[in-house]
């Protein structure tokens, strides 16, 4: 019998050697965002702190790897990428897999005529019940009422129900551990405030944030908190939160309002005694 090995062994060259070129081609297309991000000197920490989305998800956008993005939001951070750099975003998509580029498509009602079925013809009119009418235009004046209520109460965030959604906004349950670096002080209150179980966290945001919760010696978790939906968390153990944005929200942990006026990342620690320390790096 004779041996085929060495027959398919160039085929198999083939088809490697004929796959590469359109991988570096693509490498080649992601390096040159980069270049052209740092011709105009935009830092990834920059796109960060205006987009409150995290820096790696630019760095896995810039090296092609759409595997470190969170399905939900791959064409959402694509998207916010090209804008914020001025690139065109139908461009960026088309060097995407396919099934980012894809929508999902939404199905259309149809329906179907029979040849046979003729249109029913009405041949008397009901006469009109004025009461109908009246009910009718009391309902919709009643609606108009409710909407401009709600759009007069919805610009105030302490107006907005309280929703604890953290188990729908974790973005990764691997996130990076919380720590205090050096260059981050003792921040306000300077007095021992010593908090009692369950800590209730209550977060009221302006804009999109993202932050980092650790509860014991955990991973840490990276949620994501939509613009005006106030959040509410309610624990029982030590904690560490870290906010990237402090001055994009307002924060309370048992009804006490936090002094975080800053726009620097800022960590909120309670240890196992109850007592609150405020971190956050120097002005």
């Amino acid at each position: 019998m004779k041996n085929t090995s060495e027959h398919t062994e160039p085929k198999d060259n083939q088809s490697k050697q004929s796959q590469n070129p359109s991988r570096e081609k693509e490498n080649i297309y992601w390096d040159s965002l980069k270049k052209k991000r740092i011709q105009k000197k935009i830092t990834l920490e920059d796109l960060s702190l205006k987009t409150k989305i995290n820096v790696r998800y630019f760095e896995a956008i810039e090296r092609g790897d759409f595997s470190a993005l969170p399905e939900t939001y791959i064409r959402l951070f694509l998207k916010t990428y090209a804008q914020e750099l001025g690139f065109d975003f139908e461009e960026i998509l088309s060097h995407t897999p396919e099934s980012i580029q894809k929508k999902p498509k939404v199905p259309i009602a149809t329906t179907q005529v029979h040849e046979n079925t003729k249109p029913l013809r009405i041949r008397s009119r009901r006469k009109r019940n004025p009461l109908l009418l009246l009910s009718g235009v009391i309902i919709i004046a009643a609606a108009v009422i409710m909407f401009e209520y709600y759009q007069s109460t919805s610009n105030d965030p302490l107006s907005t129900p309280l929703t604890d959604t953290l188990a729908q906004t974790t973005l990764r349950s691997d996130a990076e551990a919380i720590q205090v670096s050096n260059d981050m002080k003792k921040l306000e209150p300077d007095d021992e405030t010593i908090l009692t179980q369950p800590y209730t966290i209550e977060i009221l945001p302006e804009e999109n944030l993202i932050y980092l919760l650790q509860v014991n010696n955990e991973r840490s978790r990276e949620n994501l908190i939509q613009k005006n939906i106030n959040h509410s968390i309610t624990l029982n153990s030590p904690f560490k939160l870290k906010i990237f944005q402090p001055d994009k929200c307002r924060i309370m942990i048992n009804q006490q309002i936090l002094p975080l006026k800053t726009h620097k990342p800022v960590i909120i620690q309670v240890n196992e005694s109850g007592k609150l320390t405020l971190f956050g790096s120097a002005q």
